[in-house]
């Protein structure tokens, strides 16, 4: 049990063969497994070890300090920054032996001269805006792009990339924009091909793409995905291949304190919860701070206690929430509760806090939750 208030145990066979269903679907089409937002809430470096034991091609993080994190605990597979970095963390991008992406001329002067100076090769995707309006060139300016790129000796272009907007949706509507996405990129890949520019690698497939654009996103021009939230076991669409994908993560606390209360007694900030009668109350050493959404408060969420469930009352804390156990008998100080879990998806959780997305749970998770991995 150890210290914590709370552990996010992490089932590693699960993950496992999370990959294995992953990689035998797609055969020889390269996965990039996301471990950005300390691996979706799971702990990054403990993913990135069994994703490295589990044969995946390349893992994705957010920015530079989270690409230090992996290289730092000796993960050697190739780490690509999938946001956009800073011009002025050229040197340290070029010394830590990862893949930038490179969407500006701005980062790819500064990669080139920090390279030079360095004597080094830098590895760079391309990253192209079809649709997102985010970071990422314009698909209109794309190509001119690339071809600058040749005028840098210095910076290897390994790939090139786009992401979708709404490939999370079954709506008609996100479908046409999703393979208005797709068109685009077909066009600039096709154009590059043409000039004989194309990079190796070519990727727009996150999870919700990959399963619902399977030709679309693996066939053609493209060779990897990238798939995140559906590795940690939550398919945002549905088909017969995901089936046997499991969520490896289990959420837990233990109650410490349980006692009687009055009917008319307020728990809480804000008094938003009263007793309508004598209720048993048991308090966990739990709240916002540790990643529990507020939104859960007074009802709206619940936790499993053994084996029922048990309604969240009154407000969440930072540190400590309430739940009502009246009706399960015997519960006791020591307690273990679940938070996440089998009976309490994290897709749940996100439906009774209108999050869209599951991530949203998991990425939530601080550093004050344990990560305890399961072989």
């Amino acid at each position: 049990m150890g210290i914590h208030m709370a552990e996010a145990r992490i089932d590693l066979g699960r993950l496992r063969n999370n990959i294995e269903i992953v990689k035998k679907h797609l055969g020889k089409v390269k996965v990039l497994f996301p471990v950005k937002a300390d691996g979706y809430g799971h702990g990054a470096v403990g993913i990135s070890r069994l994703s490295e034991e589990a044969a995946v091609d390349y893992l994705g993080v957010a920015n530079l300090l989270e690409a230090l994190e992996l290289r730092q605990a000796g993960i050697h597979i190739p780490v690509l920054i999938l946001s956009a970095s800073r011009p002025e963390l050229a040197r340290e991008l070029v010394e830590a032996d990862v893949t930038v992406n490179v969407s500006t001329l701005e980062m790819a002067k500064a990669l080139e001269q920090a390279a030079a100076r360095a004597k080094k090769t830098v590895k760079a995707h391309v990253k192209v805006d079809t649709g997102m309006g985010r970071n990422g060139v314009l698909a209109e300016k794309a190509y001119d792009f690339v071809h600058s790129l040749h005028d840098c000796p210095h910076i290897e272009v390994e790939g090139i990339f786009s992401h979708f907007s709404v490939s999370y949706t079954e709506e008609p509507s996100d479908q046409e924009y999703t393979r208005q996405q797709i068109h685009i990129f077909n066009q600039l890949l096709k154009e590059l091909e043409r000039a004989k520019k194309l990079p190796p690698l070519r990727h727009i497939a996150n999870s919700s793409a990959l399963i619902q654009y399977e030709n679309e996103v693996t066939t053609g021009y493209y060779n990897m995905v990238r798939p995140g939230v559906l590795l940690y076991g939550y398919p945002e669409v549905s088909r017969p291949w995901t089936q046997g994908i499991r969520p490896p993560m289990t959420l837990v606390t233990w109650v410490v304190c349980v006692k009687e209360m009055p009917p008319g007694r307020y728990i809480g900030y804000g008094r938003k919860y009263r007793t309508d009668s004598q209720r048993q109350i048991a308090t966990l050493p739990v709240g916002y701070a540790d990643g529990i959404n507020p939104k859960l408060a007074c009802h709206q969420g619940q936790v499993v206690i053994q084996g029922e469930y048990a309604p969240l009352v009154g407000g969440i804390s930072m540190d400590q929430l309430t739940v009502d156990v009246t009706h399960i008998p015997n519960v006791k100080i020591g307690d273990e509760v679940e938070l996440i879990s089998d009976a309490l998806p994290a897709e749940e959780i996100a439906r009774r806090t209108g999050a869209r997305f599951t991530e949203i749970v998991l990425t939530a998770l601080s550093r004050r939750v344990a990560r305890v991995y399961i072989s």
